[in-house]
């Protein structure tokens, strides 16, 4: 799988989240060398990890996978006691944004809030590792309380996945990662080459903030739980407890003078090893602060544009695990092709998901005003996907088909503020295109084309 794409996310954004960074660094700034006497590192002889020996010790929080990560590893699948629900989307959203009447004693979810928790569902079954990683952290460090979820639980290596109020926090936290706000930090820390984010790490471990890390390589995503970080020449090791090998800590390698990385999920003797999990420059670490997870969270399908400053939200997801989903996106001044590895314009946020290379999804939200022209491509035949479409102007709104061929789809999607979407089938393809009505219908029109059908914008009135 290709690295997914670097994001300009808007100057003044893009410039905080860095210099939030930067800042946390130290004196070992981006484009400054990293070293062990500059990240102040201690000489810590004798010493190991893992069977590593760790003849410099920068950062190290006491955290061990074998202690305070979970015991089960991370799992797929979806069911009724593990799905997301309407209760996650209300602690994310607040009810006044996903049930149709907020004042009443139970929510009634509007249709748009159900069509976006399904898509999720569809991407969880995948793999949860976002989640265990943030949670097992928050455990740690006490931002969560173990005892709210199992009074005689001493650390998170005491709890079972058959608890169910662990499984929905844990499902919280992985929902995290798609908020515009989290997706904001995390992308822009991808603009960091690997040594800075090794002195990110180690500020953020000296000072207790909380945070994870992504990785994005050949085989594909996944994101871990830093808890310490050493050095032992040539390389900064970051420590981190990863959920697919539970008990036992993963590090990720960094040749700081070089700016290359790689990782091993089970150390070895020989550094230089790894199974495909590397990379050189920006772009394939990631770090997010856990602050950026702790706030009120823009609602996707929100109609409101006091709650959705996105004039468009689009998220694209295929049922099967091993299909990725990209879109081309054009317009005044726009052009944007998520298979790509460039920056996108100010005012673009791309933030593509998958959990160590199984299922992926792609989501686009996008501040600038459109008209804009959705071409969207996948890469394998005879498989379902779905592109779910928002905006204060726009009802929440999917078109769902299955793909004929690998590549691009038969099918554009015209986007306007004042005519609303124009939905063109270019082949003999069935699209099914629905639409939340008034926010407690959903209205569904099937098309095989060729042919077009139109949703209309809020303003407009009735469906045609």
């Amino acid at each position: 799988m290709r690295r997914r794409a670097l994001v300009a996310i808007g100057v003044a954004l893009s410039l905080v989240a860095l210099a939030t960074l930067a800042g946390a660094c130290g004196r070992a700034r981006q484009g400054e060398s990293v070293t062990p006497s500059a990240l102040g590192c201690e000489a810590s002889a004798g010493t190991s990890i893992a069977g590593q020996p760790t003849p410099y010790t920068c950062a190290d929080t006491g955290f061990r996978p074998d202690a305070h990560g979970f015991s089960f590893a991370n799992w797929g699948g979806v069911t009724a006691g593990d799905a997301i629900t309407t209760k996650t989307l209300v602690a994310l959203f607040g009810a006044q944004n996903v049930c149709v009447d907020a004042g009443q004693s139970q929510c009634t979810p509007r249709p748009a809030a159900l069509q976006w928790a399904a898509q999720m569902n569809e991407l969880l079954a995948n793999g949860r590792c976002e989640g265990m990683s943030v949670a097992a952290e928050r455990f740690f460090t006490g931002l969560t309380k173990l005892k709210n979820l199992d009074k005689n639980a001493r650390t998170a290596a005491d709890l079972s996945n058959s608890n169910r109020r662990l499984v929905k926090d844990i499902d919280y936290w992985w929902a995290t990662q798609l908020m515009p706000e989290v997706a904001a930090a995390a992308s822009a820390s991808r603009s960091l080459q690997p040594s800075a984010i090794v002195a990110a790490v180690t500020a953020g471990l000296r000072d207790g903030s909380a945070n994870t890390m992504g990785m994005y390589a050949k085989p594909g995503a996944h994101a871990v739980t830093p808890f310490a970080v050493t050095y032992d020449e040539p390389y900064f090791s970051i420590w981190v407890y990863d959920s697919n090998h539970p008990g036992e800590p993963g590090r990720v390698l960094v040749d700081a003078a070089g700016e290359t990385w790689h990782y091993q999920s089970r150390p070895s003797p020989d550094a230089r090893a790894d199974k495909g999990w590397n990379g050189s420059g920006p772009g394939g670490l990631e770090y997010t602060p856990m602050s950026v997870r702790m706030q009120d969270f823009t609602t996707p399908f929100s109609d409101d544009s006091g709650e959705n400053a996105f004039s468009l939200a689009i998220v694209a997801t295929s049922a099967d695990s091993s299909t990725e989903v990209d879109l081309r996106i054009t317009g005044p001044g726009i052009d944007i092709d998520t298979a790509g590895d460039g920056p996108s314009p100010e005012g673009i946020i791309v933030q593509q998901i998958d959990d160590d290379g199984i299922g992926h999804a792609t989501l686009v939200y996008v501040r600038p005003s459109i008209p804009l022209v959705i071409t969207p491509s996948a890469s394998e035949a005879r498989v379902p996907v779905t592109i779910s479409i928002d905006g204060p102007s726009l009802p929440w709104q999917k078109v769902t088909l299955t793909t004929t061929a690998p590549g691009a789809l038969p099918l554009r999607i015209e986007v306007s503020e004042d005519a609303g979407t124009r939905v063109v089938v270019t082949g003999r393809t069935t699209v099914t295109v629905s639409y939340d009505a008034n926010r407690a219908r959903l209205h569904r029109t099937t098309l095989t084309g060729p042919g077009e059908t139109r949703v209309p914008a809020r303003s407009a009135g009735a469906p045609n």
